[in-house]
């Protein structure tokens, strides 16, 4: 639904005369909407992100859903140790994307700003490498699941001090701007100690607005582009270029207290519009596949 949304708004925008944003638009075609309805627009066949951009761990997930059948069983098997060697790997695949990778990502000429420096050390490969990150995930997911059951580290961390402990180094972290990898690192004593929970962490994470937001979280992670690309469609349109006039154009930046209100604005857009998409679309239509796959099953079951 946002793929065919973004297509049919930024086909009105041609039509209305407004000038392609370059890091919006450059991998637009034909060919990238055959690739997104494949779910491949991430698999090395671009040069930049196409059409809905946040889509491309979705096309990531997606193939790494279809290999996790051929790991589940290896994986079970593996001692702790074994675990704990594949969880090193999964960071050495971190690294291997810091080091080796990010210096090797094309970019598209139009943009070139968009380069990634490789003394930032970071792992932010998504149109191209995407699927190598997302699998260093999916597996370091996958072995923190292992340890979850081991209960890894339970007396330790399975206490609200701990978690806000290691929510406060991934956030120390990330202001900081420390290396991706570290960043990373805080990730399962994350997982583990909100997973291990306590009174304190499960009478948080009950709380009704949370769960209302992950419920939501799907259609807000796929609605919030199309939603700015639409906003600021309009805004080119009502603010066109002209050379003729240095007065026109996009307005100025906003005060810093306007800047936060329409931050607070577009999220609230944002909550909205993915409440009517999960009520309306992403619900339906998980029960039409749930009963697709139910009357399936039956009919194997019965013959």
């Amino acid at each position: 639904i946002t793929l065919l949304y973004t297509i049919i708004l930024f086909s009105v925008t041609a039509k209305l005369g407004i000038p392609k944003v370059p890091v919006l638009q450059v991998e637009n075609s034909g060919y990238s909407i055959f690739t997104n309805l494949l779910l491949l627009q991430s698999m090395n066949l671009h040069h930049w992100f196409s059409w809905v951009h946040a889509s491309w761990s979705i096309s990531t997930e997606w193939w790494a859903y279809m290999v996790f059948p051929f790991l589940v069983m290896p994986f079970s098997k593996l001692s702790s140790a074994g675990k704990i060697a594949v969880t090193l790997l999964c960071f050495g695949g971190y690294l291997f994307i810091t080091f080796i990778i990010i210096p090797i990502v094309p970019f598209p000429a139009e943009i070139p700003f968009v380069k990634i420096s490789p003394a930032s050390l970071s792992v932010n490969v998504g149109y191209q490498f995407g699927f190598i990150r997302c699998l260093c995930g999916f597996v370091l997911g996958m072995m923190m699941y292992q340890g979850f059951k081991a209960d890894w580290g339970k007396k330790m961390l399975g206490n609200g001090y701990a978690f806000l402990l290691a929510v406060l180094g991934l956030f120390i972290s990330m202001h900081f701007g420390l290396p991706d990898a570290i960043t990373i690192g805080f990730l399962p004593f994350v997982l583990l100690s909100a997973a291990y929970g306590s009174p304190s962490i499960n009478k948080l994470f009950s709380a009704k607005p949370l769960q209302k937001l992950g419920d939501w979280s799907f259609s807000i992670y796929l609605v919030h582009q199309p939603l700015l690309f639409t906003i600021g469609s309009i805004v080119s349109y009502l603010n066109p270029v002209n050379p003729n006039n240095p007065s026109a154009g996009p307005p100025r930046a906003p005060s810093l207290l306007i800047a936060w209100g329409i931050c607070v604005g577009f999220i609230a857009l944002t909550l909205f519009v993915s409440s009517l998409t999960y009520r309306f679309w992403e619900v339906p239509a998980r029960k039409w596949i749930n009963a697709k796959s139910t009357k399936r099953e039956y009919v194997v079951v019965r013959s």
